[in-house]
């Protein structure tokens, strides 16, 4: 007896249908994930396990660990943009990159070592020197009526650790007297002292959605361009994070006048990725306040950080971020820190 062979004939429609099928199937599950994924990061408790999950299990040299974590972002930026259609992530930073620490750094000790002279620590492919660039005039003076310098905070809920810190303590609070914008005011306040003129915006860009920060924050900073035309400096103050590999937080701590101070770090943006042609009149703004640093508190600074974002920084050809301390300095540290930068940057705009 013969057996009948039924014969399947896969026509072109049988196979987009299923091509269709398939990529509703991958739509779907990235769906979930994404609701899911915004959903946590939406929830301000949730900030700091997020962050720690998306790391776990990378190993390898600290360049193994940076490239990883870049490649991280990428995919994760790929994805919405491919399946959502949202607009180019631009000049948001990645989250986990920012979380982790501007300067990228893991160190292993609970203080940092005093950064001497000149020192950069260079993430781009660009060549520069901060000493070529002390003794250049700046292209800008404060020379007009109003505020001269904005003051505002991308990650405006950063905060600081108790006076006995826990790895487990919260890194974030709305409260403006525990959060940066306390070192904000004091930075603030200095430059008032120094008679020059400053608006302190404390617009809250990272609450309740910590990604789109910086979108949010060019947003202030355009708007307050537009209302104050004397500004001619845009300082957006933050505090980095740094843990050790068993998950301690890192204080980064120096002795200025007999207080406990939270050293400070630089960090300017590039061409790299986005437009940017400010990035080396803001590299030379930072250099002068390196060198005059060096002279009046010499072990306050850090490396400058030069980043292949560009943060904002392509609105004023004297913007920059300042990392105050960690998440690891107490605030009264950090405010200490502020002082004494502020102090410097009006010798420099004075000079």
């Amino acid at each position: 007896m013969l057996k009948r062979i039924k014969m399947i004939v896969i026509t072109k429609n049988m196979l987009y249908s299923v091509f269709v099928l398939f990529l509703a199937g991958i739509f779907t599950a990235f769906s979930v994930v994404f609701v899911s994924r915004n959903k946590n990061m939406q929830a301000f408790a949730d900030y700091k396990p997020i962050l720690e999950s998306e790391i776990t299990g990378i190993g390898g040299t600290k360049q193994d660990k940076n490239e990883k974590k870049a490649e991280l972002s990428r995919v994760y930026k790929g994805i919405i943009k491919y399946f959502f259609f949202l607009e180019e992530q631009g000049d948001d930073v990645n989250y986990i990159n920012d979380e982790e620490g501007l300067s990228g750094e893991m160190i292993t000790s609970e203080v940092r070592k005093v950064t001497k002279g000149m020192e950069i620590s260079n993430a781009t492919d660009f060549q520069v020197n901060p000493n070529d660039y002390i003794n250049q005039k700046l292209t800008f003076s404060l020379d007009s009526q109003g505020p001269q310098i904005l003051i505002i905070h991308t990650h405006t809920t950063e905060s600081y650790s108790a006076e006995s810190y826990k790895r487990d303590a919260p890194d974030r609070d709305l409260d403006e007297a525990k959060n940066i914008v306390a070192v904000g005011k004091i930075i603030a306040e200095t430059f008032e002292k120094n008679g020059i003129s400053v608006y302190h915006d404390k617009t809250v860009h990272d609450y309740p959605s910590y990604n789109g920060a910086y979108q949010r924050a060019a947003t202030t900073i355009r708007n307050d361009l537009e209302a104050y035309h004397g500004i001619k400096v845009v300082l957006d103050i933050h505090r980095d994070g740094i843990t050790k590999e068993d998950g301690t937080k890192v204080k980064l701590l120096t002795n200025i006048n007999g207080k406990d101070t939270a050293q400070v770090m630089l960090v300017v943006g590039t061409n790299t990725n986005l437009q940017h042609d400010n990035w080396k009149e803001n590299f030379k703004f930072a250099s002068k306040i390196q060198a005059k640093a060096q002279e009046m508190y010499p072990t306050l600074m850090r490396q400058i950080n030069l980043r292949k974002e560009r943060f904002n920084e392509q609105m004023t050809a004297g913007s920059l971020i300042i990392e105050v301390g960690t998440n690891g300095n107490t605030l009264a540290e950090a405010i200490e820190g502020g002082r004494d930068i502020a102090q410097v940057i009006s010798a420099v705009l004075k000079d």
